[in-house]
């Protein structure tokens, strides 16, 4: 008795699993994610009040215009069938795409550094690739996929190869 007890709980086991929610299963609201960025942008930066008004409309608006970019890009790699020649036209346009984006980045950081000081332009952009990172780390756990890190090893480093 006790037995077949056992095995049926272990064949449920796997079913109550299943039923709990994700992390991944929380729906992507793009405002508080905007609001999470210029939080962590903010403080990174030390923005004042007043420099924050004159610097996120800019930000915001500059990504605006790389996101809408990266959509064309996105649906160019998505929906491309036919030939070498459609392959070659597509790259080209790819190519073309990413150097209008860079361009985007380069006349709104010009902008930018006219609203604030370089440093904390400087400041913003280092924080921004700091919190893309923790974003991403965030959905594997602080130390990645494999677990704990290796004795001796910093935040960020990978394992070495073992021979």
């Amino acid at each position: 008795m006790k037995r077949n007890i056992f095995l049926l709980m272990l064949m449920f086991m796997p079913l109550l699993t299943w039923a709990q929610p994700q992390g991944g299963d929380r729906p992507f609201d793009p405002f508080k994610f905007q609001q999470m960025v210029e939080e962590s942008l903010t403080k990174a930066a030390c923005f004042t009040p007043e420099e924050a008004k004159a610097f996120f409309p800019l930000y915001n608006e500059m990504r605006t215009k790389q996101r809408e970019l990266g959509t064309q890009i996105h649906n160019l790699k998505k929906n491309i069938k036919g030939d070498a020649n459609a392959y070659n036209e597509t790259i080209l346009k790819i190519k073309c795409l990413q150097v209008q984006s860079a361009q985007i980045e380069e006349s709104y950081y010009k902008r930018m550094l006219k609203a604030v000081p370089a440093e904390k332009v400087f400041k913003v952009m280092t924080a921004e690739d700091d919190f893309h990172r923790r974003m991403v780390r965030g959905n594997r756990g602080p130390e990645g996929a494999r677990g704990q890190r290796a004795p001796g090893q910093r935040q960020g480093q990978r394992p070495q190869r073992q021979q």
